[in-house]
């Protein structure tokens, strides 16, 4: 643990399968303790507390009242996220809450409004951007290598069926919309994160393929920041050849790939324009070996740890990669901005 890492009394609620790697990531790292669970599901929750030795709570009110814990970890269907972040920040809980951090912009509103008020850390769990190919790619763009930012492209598919994994996952009242408040927010988040501020949206949702009501299987979206900076963006439930992820940030004099799976950063860049372009490639052997032994969920958990790091870092006041409350709001602004431009085909103009 660092000097200014600081060690939390955590409580978790959802123990389904996120929060299950959720538990594990907590009893990875040292000095840090799962204090207590909760999930609506008793059988669960009794599962992940008898194994992690923890206690259970049948309320998760009474869990984020508890005076033994610094932090919560919500991990469950985003209908609940804005009630259980909102009671956990008022009971001076610091909060990490899973993606998207709620169904509506204005759910997020009421959310970061109470955090502003409370003083507390919110946190939107975008563990990708603790994935090594991603932290390559942001390492290179800010060496300059690649040169300026000029515009990036951005994807994220998977081919539905058993890849929804709950049938809430296509119900537009339990997640807010499709793809682009799915496998997309994700995306959305890591294109805002090397892009920048994004300013104004436009874009497409099409619902053609598996035709759930208010969800749609494929969004497109175009993106241009503060700066003139300009990023196109697909999520996509229509992927046939399995999930996968990429984005490309492309500079004045180069370029970074980071794409998943597998878990790779390639990179091509000039000394000078029209020279001959030189390439280099990061594969993360031990990554794609313990992987194969231990299956893709592995990667995640890895992730997770990394983020509980940065949360703690970021409660001791440091400046840390964490995805904070505000990144998880202007993700799902972007995605309802889609929603609105797809319908009345203008461009849409975010707040600052």
């Amino acid at each position: 643990m660092s000097k200014k890492e600081t060690a939390l009394r955590l409580g978790l609620i959802g123990c389904g399968e996120i929060g299950t790697l959720r538990a594990q990531a907590i009893d990875r790292m040292p000095g840090f303790r799962l204090r207590a669970v909760a999930d609506a599901d008793l059988d669960r929750a009794r599962r992940v507390s008898f194994h992690y030795g923890n206690m259970l709570e049948t309320d998760w009110r009474t869990l984020v009242r508890r005076d033994d814990l610094d932090a919560v970890v919500i991990s469950t269907p985003p209908p609940l996220h804005a009630e259980m972040c909102i009671e956990a920040l008022e009971n001076g809980k610091h909060v990490l809450c899973e993606k998207p951090l709620a169904r509506t912009p204005e759910e997020c509103q009421q959310i970061l409004t109470v955090a502003q008020q409370s003083g507390r850390v919110l946190a939107t769990g975008f563990n990708y951007r603790f994935y090594p190919a991603i932290v390559k790619a942001r390492e290179i763009l800010d060496s300059g290598l690649i040169g300026e930012l000029d515009h990036i492209r951005s994807y994220a598919g998977h081919p539905g069926g058993r890849e929804f994994t709950h049938p809430w996952v296509h119900d537009v009242k339990v997640m807010g919309g499709g793809a682009l408040l799915d496998n997309g927010i994700h995306m959305i988040d890591l294109t805002r994160y090397f892009l920048g501020e994004v300013a104004e949206v436009k874009g497409y949702a099409t619902d053609s393929v598996w035709g759930f009501h208010g969800c749609e299987d494929n969004g497109f979206a175009l993106l241009k920041s503060r700066a003139g900076k300009v990023a196109t963006l697909q999520a996509s439930w229509s992927e046939w050849r399995g999930y996968q992820f990429r984005i490309e940030v492309y500079g004045t004099r180069g370029c970074v790939r980071a794409s998943y799976p597998p878990m790779m950063t390639q990179m091509a860049w000039v000394e000078k324009l029209g020279g001959r372009p030189r390439r280099k490639f990061y594969l993360f052997p031990k990554l794609q070996v313990v992987e194969r032994l231990r299956s893709y969920r592995w990667t995640g958990l890895q992730s997770f740890v990394k983020e509980l790091m940065a949360f703690s870092l970021t409660i001791a006041g440091e400046k840390t990669s964490l995805a904070l409350g505000r990144d998880g709001l202007k993700s799902v602004e972007i995605a309802h901005a889609v929603y609105r431009t797809s319908q009345n085909g203008r461009s849409v103009v975010l707040d600052e």
